[in-house]
């Protein structure tokens, strides 16, 4: 994939512009963003800011068509692969890609091919009649598994791997990827998509097809398509990320799990120890991310309630070394099915150009705008300034976490909810004056120590003088 990085529009201190580089390898990408549940009119109306901003690529939800209904989850239930949802039409869709690409912005598409829907019948939302096992021109009952496994063919262990991806999930009905008629068809929306612009895909549920089931579909995409597998981990579970490496790149939930301990529970005391990724996917292979749609839902990660949280923890995984950031872009939601408002069926046209910080309170269905906080944008730069530092330095305490990016930067948090917290610690930057890229504050660094107080629930971030 070819990938130009707008390196950050946002210099901390002199407000210059930073050029942009070209670079050639595959998924070769700093800084992803999803947006979730965003129609493609707005994504492509917001990539001008989002290209400037030092973002490489963006994920976008399902453009398959669906079921009907007001919840966010019938995105994820297909009844054909044309590509018309509540998010825009082909047209739409196309206009987005090719707009996104004009700054420097791939498209990533979440793609639905492990099942079709759990309804029994129904008429898609661009007029398509189905039911659970018939879907004109696509496919029939004999393109889906049968488990006979339990006693509804639903998944009821995670424990048997058979039951995991050949049962259906949720009672969706499961596709039976390893017959080569369902392969060719899944191919079919994956290469139409691509002609379309879009430079590759999330596999949402990957973890429910067998790896040798997708291995075809994969060596059959250009080359260059970036590919990215949902394979949440499971303790004890017979199925496993490294699993699906040579396949693609995986998203790696245990970071966002630790996240969630490190800034909502206070839980640091082993952040700093070399056994912290030693369960995580390879961090070339690696998504890094403080939240998704799924896991803000399933109280696994922080969600927009914690905004604090969710800025300080997202500052921290942009200043890290360990996989490729993805950040998140979502809607305040009240509970597990809400929806982003719409009109006509249609999710109403996004506008983030007033936000530049996070709130205490959010509203039912307000858009959150994460991505235009002015303290993540200053990571970004951050992140791209630092690139290839190694993480040197590190400190602990109770409730503080630092490290330096050889040379380059520092950063240091205090998750601490009451207690400011002192520190003496080494920063491997030159002596001198610098402006702190959360709060704007000078501090000193004086025989390459940082001396100071933070603030409970708060970070200091410094940049080496060009």
């Amino acid at each position: 994939m070819r990938s130009v990085r707008f390196l950050a529009g946002l210099i901390i201190t002199s407000l210059a512009l930073v050029g942009c580089t070209a670079e050639e390898e595959p998924f070769d990408s700093e800084v992803g963003l999803q947006l979730f549940m965003w129609p493609w009119d707005s994504v492509a109306n917001e990539c001008e800011f989002i290209g400037s901003s030092g973002v490489d690529w963006v994920l976008v939800s399902p453009a398959q068509e669906h079921i009907e209904g007001g919840a966010w989850w019938t995105n994820y239930q297909p009844v054909s692969y044309q590509i018309q949802s509540r998010l825009g039409n082909r047209e739409q869709f196309q206009n987005m890609v090719s707009t996104c690409a004009e700054f420097g912005v791939d498209v990533i598409v979440d793609v639905v091919i492990n099942h079709m829907s759990a309804s029994y019948s129904g008429v898609g939302v661009g007029g398509t009649s189905y039911n659970k096992y018939e879907y004109p021109g696509l496919y029939t009952q004999e393109d889906f598994h049968d488990c006979q496994l339990t006693f509804d063919n639903s998944i009821q262990s995670y424990a048997d791997q058979a039951q995991v991806q050949t049962c259906e999930l949720l009672g969706l009905s499961d596709l039976n990827t390893s017959l080569p008629s369902v392969q060719e068809k899944i191919l079919g929306l994956l290469n139409d998509l691509l002609s379309l612009g879009a430079k590759g895909f999330r596999i949402d549920a990957a973890k429910h097809i067998s790896p040798d089931d997708l291995k075809p579909i994969v060596a059959a995409l250009p080359e260059g398509t970036v590919v990215l597998l949902e394979v949440i981990r499971g303790p004890g579970e017979p199925i496993q990320p490294e699993q699906y490496l040579e396949l693609g790149s995986v998203w790696e939930f245990d970071y966002v799990k630790n996240m969630k301990a490190f800034f909502v529970d206070q839980v640091i005391g082993y952040v700093d120890s070399e056994a912290r990724f030693i369960s995580h996917a390879p961090s070339e292979k690696a998504i890094s991310f403080v939240s998704n749609h799924d896991t803000e839902r399933n109280g696994q990660a922080i969600n927009f309630g914690q905004s604090r949280y969710f800025e300080l923890a997202t500052a921290m995984m942009l200043a890290e070394d360990y996989g490729t950031p993805m950040l998140y872009s979502s809607y305040a939601f009240v509970d597990y099915d809400g929806a982003p408002r719409e009109t006509d069926g249609l999710v109403d046209a996004i506008d983030c150009s007033s936000v530049s910080a996070p709130k205490e309170f959010y509203e039912e269905r307000e858009w959150i705008c994460q991505h235009r906080w002015a303290t993540t944008l200053k990571m970004i730069d951050f992140r791209n300034r630092v690139h290839g530092a190694p993480v040197a330095e590190i400190y602990q305490s109770e409730t503080v976490y630092g490290f330096a990016r050889e040379g380059k930067g520092y950063f240091i948090t205090n998750v601490s909810l009451d207690a400011a917290a002192d520190v003496d610690v080494v920063t491997t930057l030159s002596d001198g004056t610098y402006e702190d890229l959360f709060s704007g504050e000078a501090f000193e660094i004086k025989d390459g120590k940082l001396t100071a107080s933070i603030d409970p629930s708060s970070a200091i971030v410094l940049l080496a003088k060009n």
